[in-house]
């Protein structure tokens, strides 16, 4: 008993101390705020302690992944969500993460299984998402309103093309993957099928939710719809409280809901 106590608090301290330099970094290379990076650390020490250190490369594949996809965009997309290519704050770490973060504290009791199989679940909608939003910017292909399937502007929340539709399927498949090989020693077809149709799902979900609920505004001049406020702009659909964040947190929240029923 007290080796497994002294392991345990070996890996944390070990935590902790790879959690100070993942906020220097992560600061260094201006990929999340002060306030972002500390909550990411906490988000992944939560992790490690509940559910353990494995359980830590998800979100690292997760973040590791959105960074390079979003360094992609290094253009400005002026239909784009403000925060948009800017480093990610607490908001948008937590609307990501936290449900995956939230769900470890289940991991510790007796049903690890299926609390493990709703983290690949949440996960899996914050990746396919990502990947959807940042393949569809980088390929700027014809991009159409995913409820009203008229054309709107490369970035606009609501918005879908090919490219990020495709995006989003393999975000979705490839954490699907990790985590099927993080749960069982083989593949398990059901597993990453259902937490692959789960995760773009809850992309699409997304979209959904921004083409109705998220605010969007129009430029009075041009007419042009965005994603941001602003002087020149005026409110067109959604309600002004409803950001990109909150969408995302919703969608996740729902979906992963809906994976409990299912598994």
């Amino acid at each position: 008993m007290n080796n497994i106590v002294w392991s345990n608090t070996a890996v944390f301290v070990a935590g902790l101390i790879f959690a100070g330099a993942f906020i220097w970094f992560t600061r260094r290379k201006n990929a999340l705020t002060l306030d972002g990076a500390l909550s990411a650390a906490f988000t992944g020490l939560w992790v490690l302690w509940w559910a353990g250190p494995v359980w830590l490369l998800p979100l690292f594949f997760f973040f590791i992944s959105g960074t390079l996809l979003g360094r992609l965009n290094k253009g400005r997309i002026d239909a784009a969500d403000a925060k948009h290519g800017r480093a990610r704050d607490y908001r948008q770490v937590l609307c990501n993460g936290g449900i995956y973060a939230a769900l470890a504290t289940l991991a510790h009791g007796p049903d690890r299984e299926t609390a493990l199989t709703l983290m690949a679940f949440s996960l899996a909608v914050s990746t396919s998402d990502t990947w959807s939003s940042e393949t569809g910017q980088y390929f700027r292909q014809k991009t159409v309103d995913i409820l009203r399937w008229r054309p709107v502007p490369v970035g606009l929340s609501g918005g879908v093309s090919a490219a990020g539709t495709a995006g989003g399927f393999a975000g979705a498949l490839a954490m699907a993957t990790l985590c099927n090989f993080l749960i069982f020693s083989r593949l398990n077809p059901d597993f990453l099928l259902l937490v692959t149709a789960g995760g773009f799902a809850g992309m699409a979900l997304d979209s959904l939710l921004g083409a109705t609920l998220q605010a969007r505004y129009r430029n009075k001049t041009t007419g042009t719809l965005s994603d941001q406020g602003g002087s020149e702009l005026k409110l067109f659909s959604g309600v002004s409280w409803m950001s990109n964040d909150g969408v995302n947190f919703w969608s996740n929240m729902l979906m992963t809901l809906t994976g409990y029923y299912l598994v």
